[in-house]
């Protein structure tokens, strides 16, 4: 075999890439011929320097790995950033001042009706009510709490245990602004809080831990005043 077809022929050599006829000329060539040998030899070396030893290769591990760890922790990072303004925008952590605060107060009257299975149904009225019910009427103060924000979280504490066993209330609360949800259906004045104190007596109180100090509502001394002016 030629030098020159020998040589044509060493890189695919080198890959592997000829037959076994050819692969036994070509060695048998490169026996013979110092040259083509050398042509050779010089390729494989080539191949030798290019080849990363595997002691390179673990520097590169540890800079991946590195690399991994900083992009989990900015992952972390920016899910707590985003959870804590969430928290701070939508659900409220700092309650609201006491200068922002205002209430309106209103006496009605909650009529209840109760009537045996035996009592006479008729209903002459037509309001679905027996005329032979037994009526027991009641007032109730209607406390009407309006801070000066668009949207507010109400957190409720109360002090006494059932209904029927309260004598007076002892209710307090933290008002926290917020940014109203897509999702919230509390209506046009999701920052507005009702709440009814029926047959209210002396020493009821209305707590609002407001972030500056803690404002205290007499009740009974709110439904007095209330009853005065509205008559």
């Amino acid at each position: 075999m030629k030098c020159n077809i020998v040589k044509d022929l060493l890189p695919l050599y080198c890959d592997k890439l000829t037959s076994q006829d050819s692969n036994e000329e070509i060695e048998k060539h490169l026996h013979d011929c110092e040259e083509c040998k050398a042509v050779y030899e010089s390729m494989n070396k080539k191949e030798d320097d290019i080849n990363i030893p595997n002691k390179d290769i673990k520097p590169l591990k540890k800079v991946k790995k590195r690399i991994k760890l900083k992009i989990i922790a900015a992952i972390i990072g920016t899910l707590a950033v985003l959870a804590a303004a969430f928290v701070f925008l939508f659900v409220g952590v700092i309650p609201i001042s006491s200068d922002k605060l205002h209430y309106t107060a209103e006496i009605t009257n909650v009529n209840t009706y109760s009537w045996s299975d035996k009592a006479d149904i008729t209903d002459s009225n037509n309001d679905g009510i027996p005329d032979a019910a037994e009526i027991d009427s009641r007032e109730e103060l209607i406390v009407r709490i309006m801070p000066d924000c668009s949207n507010a979280r109400y957190v409720e504490h109360r002090d006494f245990g059932d209904f029927s066993d309260m004598t007076n209330y002892k209710l307090s609360m933290e008002i926290y602004p917020t940014f109203k949800l897509p999702f919230d259906d509390r209506g046009d004045r999701p920052n507005v809080l009702v709440h009814g104190f029926p047959d209210v007596k002396e020493g009821s109180t209305l707590t609002i831990h407001c972030r500056d100090k803690d404002v205290v509502i007499d009740l009974w001394q709110l439904y007095l005043d209330t009853k005065e002016k509205e008559q």
